[in-house]
């Protein structure tokens, strides 16, 4: 279930995930479509991480690890990774295969 507000041009999407609250805050070009697929992408790499929806308690126990999968999604302030496969690859700390 997701929640979209507008105000002054600023598009806020966002959702609840066992019992953490995600919100993702946009304008211009990340409407509330592009906000959409974001939070989606966030949504299923902290399920990811944590396997299943998180708890409080569990969300701090992984807060690490969430921390890395948004470096992933989002550098600064855009939009980088999508690929569910490409974030988890990224996040295990190793370097890349191939280029």
């Amino acid at each position: 279930l997701i929640f979209v507000s507008c105000t002054r041009s600023v598009y806020i999407v966002y959702t609840i995930l066992g019992d953490v609250s995600i919100y993702v805050v946009g304008k211009d070009e990340y409407d509330e479509l592009a906000l959409s697929e974001v939070i989606f992408v966030i949504t299923s790499a902290v399920k990811d991480v944590c396997g299943k929806p998180p708890t409080e308690r569990l969300f701090l126990d992984k807060y690490g690890r969430i921390c890395l999968c948004l470096d992933e999604i989002v550098w600064k302030g855009y939009l980088e990774n999508t690929e569910k496969d490409r974030i988890r690859r990224l996040i295990r700390l190793k370097p890349p295969a191939e280029f």
